[in-house]
């Protein structure tokens, strides 16, 4: 028969046992530094009266034929408007046609361009802007947001989103020098609605 093992020896098993069955214990780091984040970054602050527009290429016609935001202003008087999409309601049936109407007196004004730019493809802005005819106005594609976002111009609310699939630009309207913005527009902001992004305020700028 086997030796009885002493209680000593009994014990001193068990807690060798213990020692490789037992997870190892967990010390907890608790800091009050803030947690940060690896996959978002800071909204950019909205562009006002007094900056330069962003050295942004978006498409103009089509994806081969890229245009420098702030290129294209350097030297000029212009307006540049957003809308939330192309052949969305309110922006065929009066944000774009305000500036058709208007683009003459603008130009008289000395405005040398007008430009429309949206959160869509070149191919869908193109043929936006083929439903409105010969124009003086450029439809600009902001393809992947970088414009929307270097300038603070994102629109990403849960309506947009539910009813358009992606974030857009949101509505409005800047008065540019030089590539220097000398008034800008936006609509939900300081009171602004869709009707202070159209060509009227654009010539009450400029007439002044």
């Amino acid at each position: 028969s086997s030796l009885p093992i002493p209680s000593a020896t009994r014990v001193a098993m068990l807690r060798s046992l213990t020692r490789i069955v037992a997870p190892p214990r967990v010390r907890l780091l608790v800091t009050s530094r803030p947690v940060q984040s690896w996959t978002s970054t800071p909204p950019a602050m909205a562009i006002k009266v007094g900056d330069t527009l962003p050295s942004v290429q978006v498409h103009d016609g089509s994806p081969g034929n890229k245009v420098d935001i702030k290129e294209l202003f350097a030297g000029k008087k212009g307006v540049l408007f957003g809308v939330p999409g192309a052949f969305t309601p309110t922006c065929t049936s009066a944000h774009v046609p305000s500036y058709v109407d208007k683009a003459a007196e603008l130009k008289a004004k000395g405005v040398e361009v007008i430009a429309t730019i949206s959160v869509n493809d070149s191919f869908v802005m193109s043929a936006w802007g083929q439903t409105f005819g010969a124009t003086d106005i450029k439809f600009l594609a902001d393809a992947g947001s970088q414009f929307a976002q270097a300038t603070g111009l994102v629109l990403d609310t849960e309506q947009v989103l539910g009813n358009l699939g992606n974030a857009r630009l949101k509505r409005f309207a800047m008065y540019i020098e030089d590539s220097k913005v000398t008034g800008v527009a936006v609509v939900g902001v300081d009171g602004k609605v869709n009707e202070d992004t159209f060509a009227d305020k654009a010539l009450e700028h400029f007439s002044k």
